[in-house]
């Protein structure tokens, strides 16, 4: 089995914080449809093809166009894939595009679960965010979904933003939860080079980010989703019983995957492949049959390290007994001997299971780092 995320780059404008390839360009939508078709239909693709379980179409705004025009993409995926197997098809939305209409379009197309990027229930927040939609079309979006008879509705929000205090940020969670969502994303805010927030900083126009707010904003959301009985299963991400991202998790724990589109990546086993983020040098090379893309042979050694890496970012953390069978006894050993000089909190034992606890996810980078073969 594997999953298929589509990249739709396009955005009505760049936010704050973004450091995804996106860019602000609506004439070529149409030519770049045309070819993530072609691409999806490639002698490549037929040749390593897998059972498709998960679809994600995430970008850029995928919501910025009609649902009706992405369905010769979706006819390419079934057409060369096969789509008998698909559990759980996922479309990325700004909450100021999903009226009831597009809603009901987006069922009609195979949709059944949906993440709504509402990043804040405050429209200072939105603002500062450089985001579109306003408080109330983000609630009014979550209604709508609710009403089109959606039962898998993720939303995103983002945290430790200095505008916002404890209090506020206590009640956004709180109007999060008194919606029938089943999932939230919930993201620190972070510096990336290239990004407004980048620019903005470093020209003294607004402050640096406290790394102790995001902390104190962290402690808060995972008190919050506890009480409301979301299970904290990824670093970023809560739900309730049943309803963890599939396409995600099979990220975090090496399942193959195919990324069609401008900066989109795939995965196969030992293969990581990446398109060039660029729409114009994509668009040309698929009209060429000469995709521009790159490649990488993972070693052993790098396929462990992205073990850790992701395995210590979930609440299953990772597995000793399936170290030493794969790889020797030497390296559950070296890694029991490291994380045992750290503090008791931090992590737990269980059942040949490593895991890490709640404040120990704040860590879980270093940790990985300090395993690292």
């Amino acid at each position: 089995m594997a999953g298929i995320y589509i990249h739709f780059p396009f955005c009505n404008s760049k936010c704050i914080y973004c450091n995804f390839y996106s860019v602000v360009n609506s004439k070529e939508i149409d030519n770049y449809l045309s070819a993530l078709t072609k691409e999806i239909t490639s002698h490549q693709v037929l040749q390593n093809k897998l059972p498709i379980e998960t679809l994600y179409f995430g970008g850029g705004t995928p919501s910025l166009i009609s649902p009706k025009k992405f369905i010769p993409i979706i006819d390419a995926i079934d057409k060369t894939f096969g789509l008998q197997n698909l559990q759980e098809f996922t479309f990325e939305a700004n909450p100021e595009q999903l009226s009831l209409d597009y809603l009901f379009q987006l069922k009609r197309m195979g949709v059944n679960r949906l993440s709504i990027g509402v990043q804040s229930f405050d429209d200072n927040i939105l603002s500062f965010m450089n985001r579109k939609h306003s408080a109330i079309q983000a609630i009014k979006a979550i209604e709508n979904a609710v009403n089109a008879d959606f039962t898998n509705i993720s939303i995103d929000l983002i945290y430790g933003i200095a505008e916002r205090d404890r209090k506020k940020w206590g009640k956004e969670l709180l109007t999060s939860f008194s919606f029938p969502i089943t999932h939230l994303s919930a993201y620190a805010l972070t510096v990336e080079e290239n990004t407004i927030l980048y620019k903005k900083i470093k020209s003294k126009k607004i402050h640096s980010i406290s790394e102790n707010k995001a902390i104190d904003d962290y402690h808060l959301l995972i008190q919050i989703a506890q009480q409301q009985q979301f299970e904290h299963y990824e670093i970023s991400n809560f739900s309730k019983k049943g309803f963890h991202s599939k396409h995600n998790t099979a990220y975090w724990h090496n399942i193959p995957y195919y990324g069609f589109g401008a900066a989109a990546h795939s995965y196969f086993g030992k293969i990581r492949q990446w398109n060039i983020a660029n729409l114009t040098s994509y668009m040309k090379g698929v009209k060429d049959d000469n995709l521009a893309a790159e490649k990488e042979s993972l070693t052993d050694n790098d396929i462990f390290n992205e073990y850790l890496l992701l395995g210590l970012r979930t609440k299953s953390g990772i597995d000793l007994k399936y170290i030493e069978k794969k790889y020797n006894i030497q390296r559950v050993e070296r890694i029991l001997q490291t994380i045992n000089k750290c503090s008791k909190t931090l992590f737990q034992i269980t059942d040949n299971r490593l895991t890490l606890s709640e404040e120990g996810f704040l860590w879980a980078d270093y940790f990985a780092q300090q395993l690292f073969i």
